[in-house]
């Protein structure tokens, strides 16, 4: 099976034919770095998924399933869902360079993923809580991703909206989406975060509530999640209001806070104490992020 090399050096070769795109001058070159690009990215995420799919194979122990119960295993995956989604849109978008704004992104998430020890497990007694935790750790992971994928698009809308203005529709180095569509797909990430993060908060209350018997409402980890529920809620509205007055530039701003906002989320939750032992974890200490 691949390891985390293979599917790292495809993305970066990737990257490298999607910035050799936007480099060359020639149709003829941009065609070809363009299907190099498409190959590459698509080859890395077949070897990227060959990787999970071992990942969870060998994570059967007895009757017990402890695959994705680190942070390693959690950003695999979570680069992989937004290599999946970005590699869709460049097959719909094939003439758009939408990988020259994804890529680094998932690049950084892989980087991260390797850096985190691959083998912490996060033992529970409890079958029901440990299907809840998995549901609210899929929650959180899914809205997590459309922030991500929303701050690429709002970069994408800012550089497009800087060459429309300043060199006009006549530069063809590099081609996006058009800002109608940018404007579009990023309220949609936000809207689509807002809801999973808030299915997020529900099943980390009910997982809480079938592994105690109680939930601790004033526990720091329910309301840094809650907390980040109603801001990407609220940044969903503005977004909405300022869409229908023509302001297409705070659509990508609010995108940008929140990706801010979850980064700096994300960071403090990694820097936390998970317990003394990387086999051995507190689920207490884990409730600080799950809610």
């Amino acid at each position: 099976m691949p390891n985390e090399t293979c599917f790292l050096v495809a993305y970066v070769l990737a990257f490298i034919m999607e910035a050799a795109r936007f480099a060359s001058s020639g149709d003829s070159v941009r065609r070809w770095t363009s299907w190099v690009a498409f190959t590459m990215m698509g080859l890395a995420i077949v070897t990227h998924s060959l990787y999970l799919v071992d990942r969870v194979w060998n994570s059967w122990s007895g009757n017990q399933f402890i695959a994705f119960r680190s942070w390693h295993d959690w950003g695999f995956l979570a680069a992989w869902l937004i290599a999946l989604a970005s590699f869709w849109m460049s097959f719909r978008r094939s003439d758009k360079q939408i990988g020259l704004f994804v890529l680094p992104i998932i690049l950084a998430i892989v980087g991260l993923a390797v850096v985190f020890p691959s083998e912490s497990p996060i033992a529970t007694s409890n079958s029901s809580a440990s299907f809840w935790r998995l549901t609210h750790a899929v929650a959180m992971l899914i809205g997590t991703m459309l922030v991500a994928l929303g701050f690429a698009f709002a970069m994408m809308y800012f550089v497009q909206g800087w060459r429309l203005k300043h060199l006009g529709t006549s530069a063809n180095s590099l081609r996006l989406p058009s800002l109608e569509y940018l404007q579009s797909i990023g309220r949609k990430c936000i809207l689509g975060s807002a809801l999973a993060v808030g299915f997020g908060v529900v099943s980390g209350a009910i997982m809480n509530f079938t592994q105690d018997g109680q939930v601790a409402w004033t526990d720091r980890g329910i309301l840094f999640s809650g907390g980040l529920f109603i801001w990407l809620s609220i940044a969903a509205l503005l977004q909405w209001v300022s869409s229908n007055r023509g302001r297409g530039e705070w659509t990508a701003i609010l995108s940008v806070l929140s990706f801010v906002i979850v980064v700096a989320a994300l960071a403090v939750v990694m820097s936390a104490p998970h317990g003394n032992s990387p086999t051995s974890l507190s689920v207490r200490n884990m409730q600080r992020w799950d809610g």
